[in-house]
């Protein structure tokens, strides 16, 4: 009796190897936004205040879009995660907010956003990353970029 029990474990052990079924941890992905206040159409819910409840459906359905994604890397490395961004940067006088998944290593803290420049002639005012799904939309920061923003001008004036 105990060798019929033994194989049953060992079958269903190999039924599960052949079809990668793994721990609910390992195969689930971060959720993240993916949207850039800059492509036509997205300006009114992808801007500093991201709107989900502001999304136009037919904009969606037109382009055949998801804006939301599932953060999944075909590296598989031990040594990186995946973590939502927003990003708020400013290049020729025009600000642009963007959400998407980033690849980071994980033993980089979540502030080194701040600290890593973006492209040529683009000023970053405002970057962060998060863990958490959707956690992106970043509606609790608007002050702090309000008051990044804003500084620069009220120290002008």
């Amino acid at each position: 009796m105990s060798v019929l029990v033994k194989l049953i474990i060992a079958g269903v052990f190999l039924l599960a190897n052949a079809f990668h079924i793994q721990g609910v941890e390992q195969s689930r992905h971060l959720q993240c936004w993916h949207c850039s206040s800059d492509t036509v159409g997205a300006e009114d819910f992808c801007d500093v205040t991201f709107q989900e409840d502001s999304i136009p459906q037919d904009f969606i359905r037109e382009r055949n879009i998801n804006l939301l994604r599932s953060c999944n890397s075909t590296i598989n490395s031990d040594h990186e995660k995946a973590v939502c961004r927003k990003t708020v940067e400013e290049a020729n006088g025009k600000y642009v907010t963007k959400r998407f998944c980033y690849y980071t290593n994980k033993s980089d803290p979540l502030e080194l956003c701040n600290v890593t420049s973006p492209e040529k002639n683009v000023r970053r005012i405002f970057c962060e990353d998060c863990t958490t799904d959707r956690c992106n939309s970043a509606e609790h920061l608007m002050g702090i970029m309000i008051v990044t923003i804003l500084m620069p001008l009220l120290a002008f004036v």
